[in-house]
């Protein structure tokens, strides 16, 4: 009886998800869109991000990111001088932007579906990306995904460019994330 118990304890505990590590000097989060028809992209330089993940326990999988929009560079000086003022980031009122997951799910031909909220000048959306890895039994594990975001749904350039007729409305941030279990 007592080692029936035990069985059924054993396969009672709930299945958590691995921690990992993110490496940040192997990791990118970049961003893309056109100013005037001509493409830009960028980076944003600090960022961190707390990542659990298990394809067995989706359910208790989760992900986290934090940006700091002043980080964000794209090499052209008016573009970098531009971001962070109160038109675009306003970095002054609005340090950080984060992604918190609500879920993660399977997607199709062996990608993951991360849905949450995207939080960007203190306003908050759905989001959600679409993401590969690389084999999980190998370390490090690479992470590499996309997500569309609508930059007038969070006021960046709202007053100087209303109707996204100079920067496009929709603006690509991709991922590229190199982690360890830890």
């Amino acid at each position: 009886m007592k080692y029936l118990l035990a069985v059924a304890l054993l396969f009672a505990t709930p299945a958590f998800a691995a921690d990992y590590t993110v490496d940040k000097a192997a990791s990118s989060v970049t961003f893309a869109g056109e100013h005037a028809g001509t493409k830009f992209e960028g980076a944003f330089k600090e960022w961190d991000a707390q990542v659990s993940f298990d394809p067995a326990a989706l359910d208790k999988s989760s992900l986290k990111a934090t940006f700091k929009p002043a980080s964000a560079t794209t090499g052209n000086k008016m573009y970098d001088g531009t971001l962070p003022t109160a038109d675009w980031f306003d970095v002054a009122n609005h340090p950080e932007a984060t992604f918190v997951s609500k879920t993660i799910t399977a997607g199709e031909g062996g990608a993951y579906v991360a849905e949450g909220d995207l939080t960007i000048r203190g306003i908050t959306h759905p989001a959600k990306f679409t993401f590969t890895l690389s084999d999980l039994a190998a370390s490090p594990v690479t992470a590499k995904g996309s997500l569309v975001v609508d930059r007038l749904a969070y006021d960046l350039g709202k007053k100087s460019d209303a109707t996204a007729e100079w920067v496009s409305k929709d603006i690509t941030v991709n991922l590229e994330i190199s982690a360890v279990k830890k």
